[in-house]
């Protein structure tokens, strides 16, 4: 297989989620999400602005329906290509009426900027036209406009069509490759399942212990009035209980403040990152099984014609199946020719071998050619997955490092004040 190089021409930043009052034609208001964009390139595992001119940067705002246009357009033009999918509508927050909450804002702008780096790094679908005008065009609005009517979901719906009438059939001749891939993509969706529920668990641990460490400096903080107030000005030792009290009791609020910026990191972008892959892999499962729906067409038609070819045969040959045989005795009893009947028969399935071997050749064609793009994609993904788990991971181990560092600095703040 070619070795695959991603697209690293691109930096882009989603930030600044604002709610915005609906215009004239639509009075519900939404939220709009700044992207920043640039040429740049990865140091170090993460994203970086190259050293060059603040004119570079290209910003522009898009609400949520833009990026969905964008995700439309790209299926469309490229049905063979994973197209990174989006964040979820997420009906839930819509009823409860808090989708314009910080918490859904912040967690959806982080998981649209995974969608646009996806994007961007993509060989194909980065030099798509519609993603150059998405991320840098101050005319969206009109461009969208003149788009209007012209986006379908023809070919999603001919899919799903598909998806249904081959729901209960399966390929007979699946290659190991893709019997691998298969078995593989289950095994990661599994893991990153397992690890985003494990880490939701402890997120929750997390603000109950910050919790718990707010309520204890909340009991110093009345312990400290106490003292201060049963004692007077003179009074050395309750004066230096009072201040060590203080000493902890702000180590304790240091450490609350601590633990919970941690645990806005792990629930506002990394918990973020492992439900956007659960979703990305799911994208790979659907391009997989559109794959196989072109071998099932194949298969299909190629044993459609070998029933043909054995029926013309045997037509030939003077045999036939035994319904066949019942048919001809009944047209025997009608006065039916049967040898011009036998003729009949045979040029009908002669031409119907014909057009069926140019369709089988066609559809052997299509899913070759698909499953050769198919291929690709997969190494296209296997590429940007592992590259967004090191990313990932390696943002998590550094947030965890500076949390313990302020932690040890914290306690040996409360060491010397004792």
């Amino acid at each position: 297989m070619p070795e695959i190089n991603l697209n690293d021409q691109w930096v882009i930043l989603v930030s600044d989620p604002q709610k915005q009052r609906g215009d004239k034609s639509s009075s519900a208001p939404f939220v709009t999400y700044q992207i920043s964009s640039k040429p740049g390139v990865s140091r170090g595992g993460g994203h970086h602005l190259r050293d060059t001119r603040e004119d570079d940067i290209t910003v522009v705002h898009r609400r949520y329906s833009d990026f969905v246009l964008l995700y439309q357009i790209l299926s469309n033009d490229h049905p063979a290509c994973i197209v990174p999918p989006l964040p979820d509508k997420k009906v839930l927050n819509y009823l409860a009426g808090d989708r314009f909450s910080q918490s859904f804002t912040q967690k959806r702008c982080h998981s649209l900027q995974n969608f646009l780096q996806r994007l961007a790094q993509h060989p194909k679908l980065s030099h798509s036209k519609i993603l150059r005008t998405f991320l840098t065009s101050s005319d969206w609005d009109a461009y969208r406009k003149s788009l209007s009517g012209t986006v379908g979901n023809g070919n999603n719906k001919e899919e799903v069509s598909e998806a249904i009438m081959n729901a209960f059939k399966y390929v007979h001749n699946q290659s190991d490759e893709f019997v691998e891939i298969k078995e593989k993509c289950d095994k990661l969706d599994h893991n990153v399942t397992k690890i985003d529920k494990l880490f939701h668990r402890v997120v929750k641990k997390q603000e109950a212990i910050a919790e718990d460490y707010g309520k204890l400096g909340s009991s110093l903080q009345e312990l400290q009035e106490l003292v201060t107030s049963g004692s007077d000005d003179h009074n050395s030792e309750a004066n230096r209980l009072s201040g060590k009290i203080r000493v902890f009791n702000e180590g304790m609020t240091q450490l609350s403040y601590s633990l919970r910026d941690l645990s806005r990191y792990i629930d506002y972008e990394y918990i973020v990152d492992l439900r956007d892959m659960e979703h990305y892999i799911d994208s790979m499962k659907q391009l997989i099984k559109l794959k196989d729906q072109k071998q099932i067409d194949y298969e299909e038609l190629s044993d459609y014609l070998t029933r043909s070819i054995n029926e013309k045969n045997n037509l030939i040959s003077g045999y036939g199946t035994g319904s066949n045989f019942l048919k001809s005795k009944l047209e025997e009893f009608a006065g039916i020719n049967q040898e011009a009947a036998r003729r009949e028969k045979i040029s009908k399935l002669e031409y119907k071998v014909q057009s069926l071997t140019t369709e089988v050749e066609d559809a052997k064609r299509v899913a070759d050619a698909f499953e050769k793009e198919a291929l690709k994609e997969v190494e296209i993904f296997e590429h940007i997955k592992t590259k967004e788990l090191k990313q990932s991971l390696t943002s998590l181990a550094d947030h965890h490092i500076e949390f313990y560092q302020k932690m040890m600095n914290t306690w040996s703040k409360i060491e010397e004040g004792l």
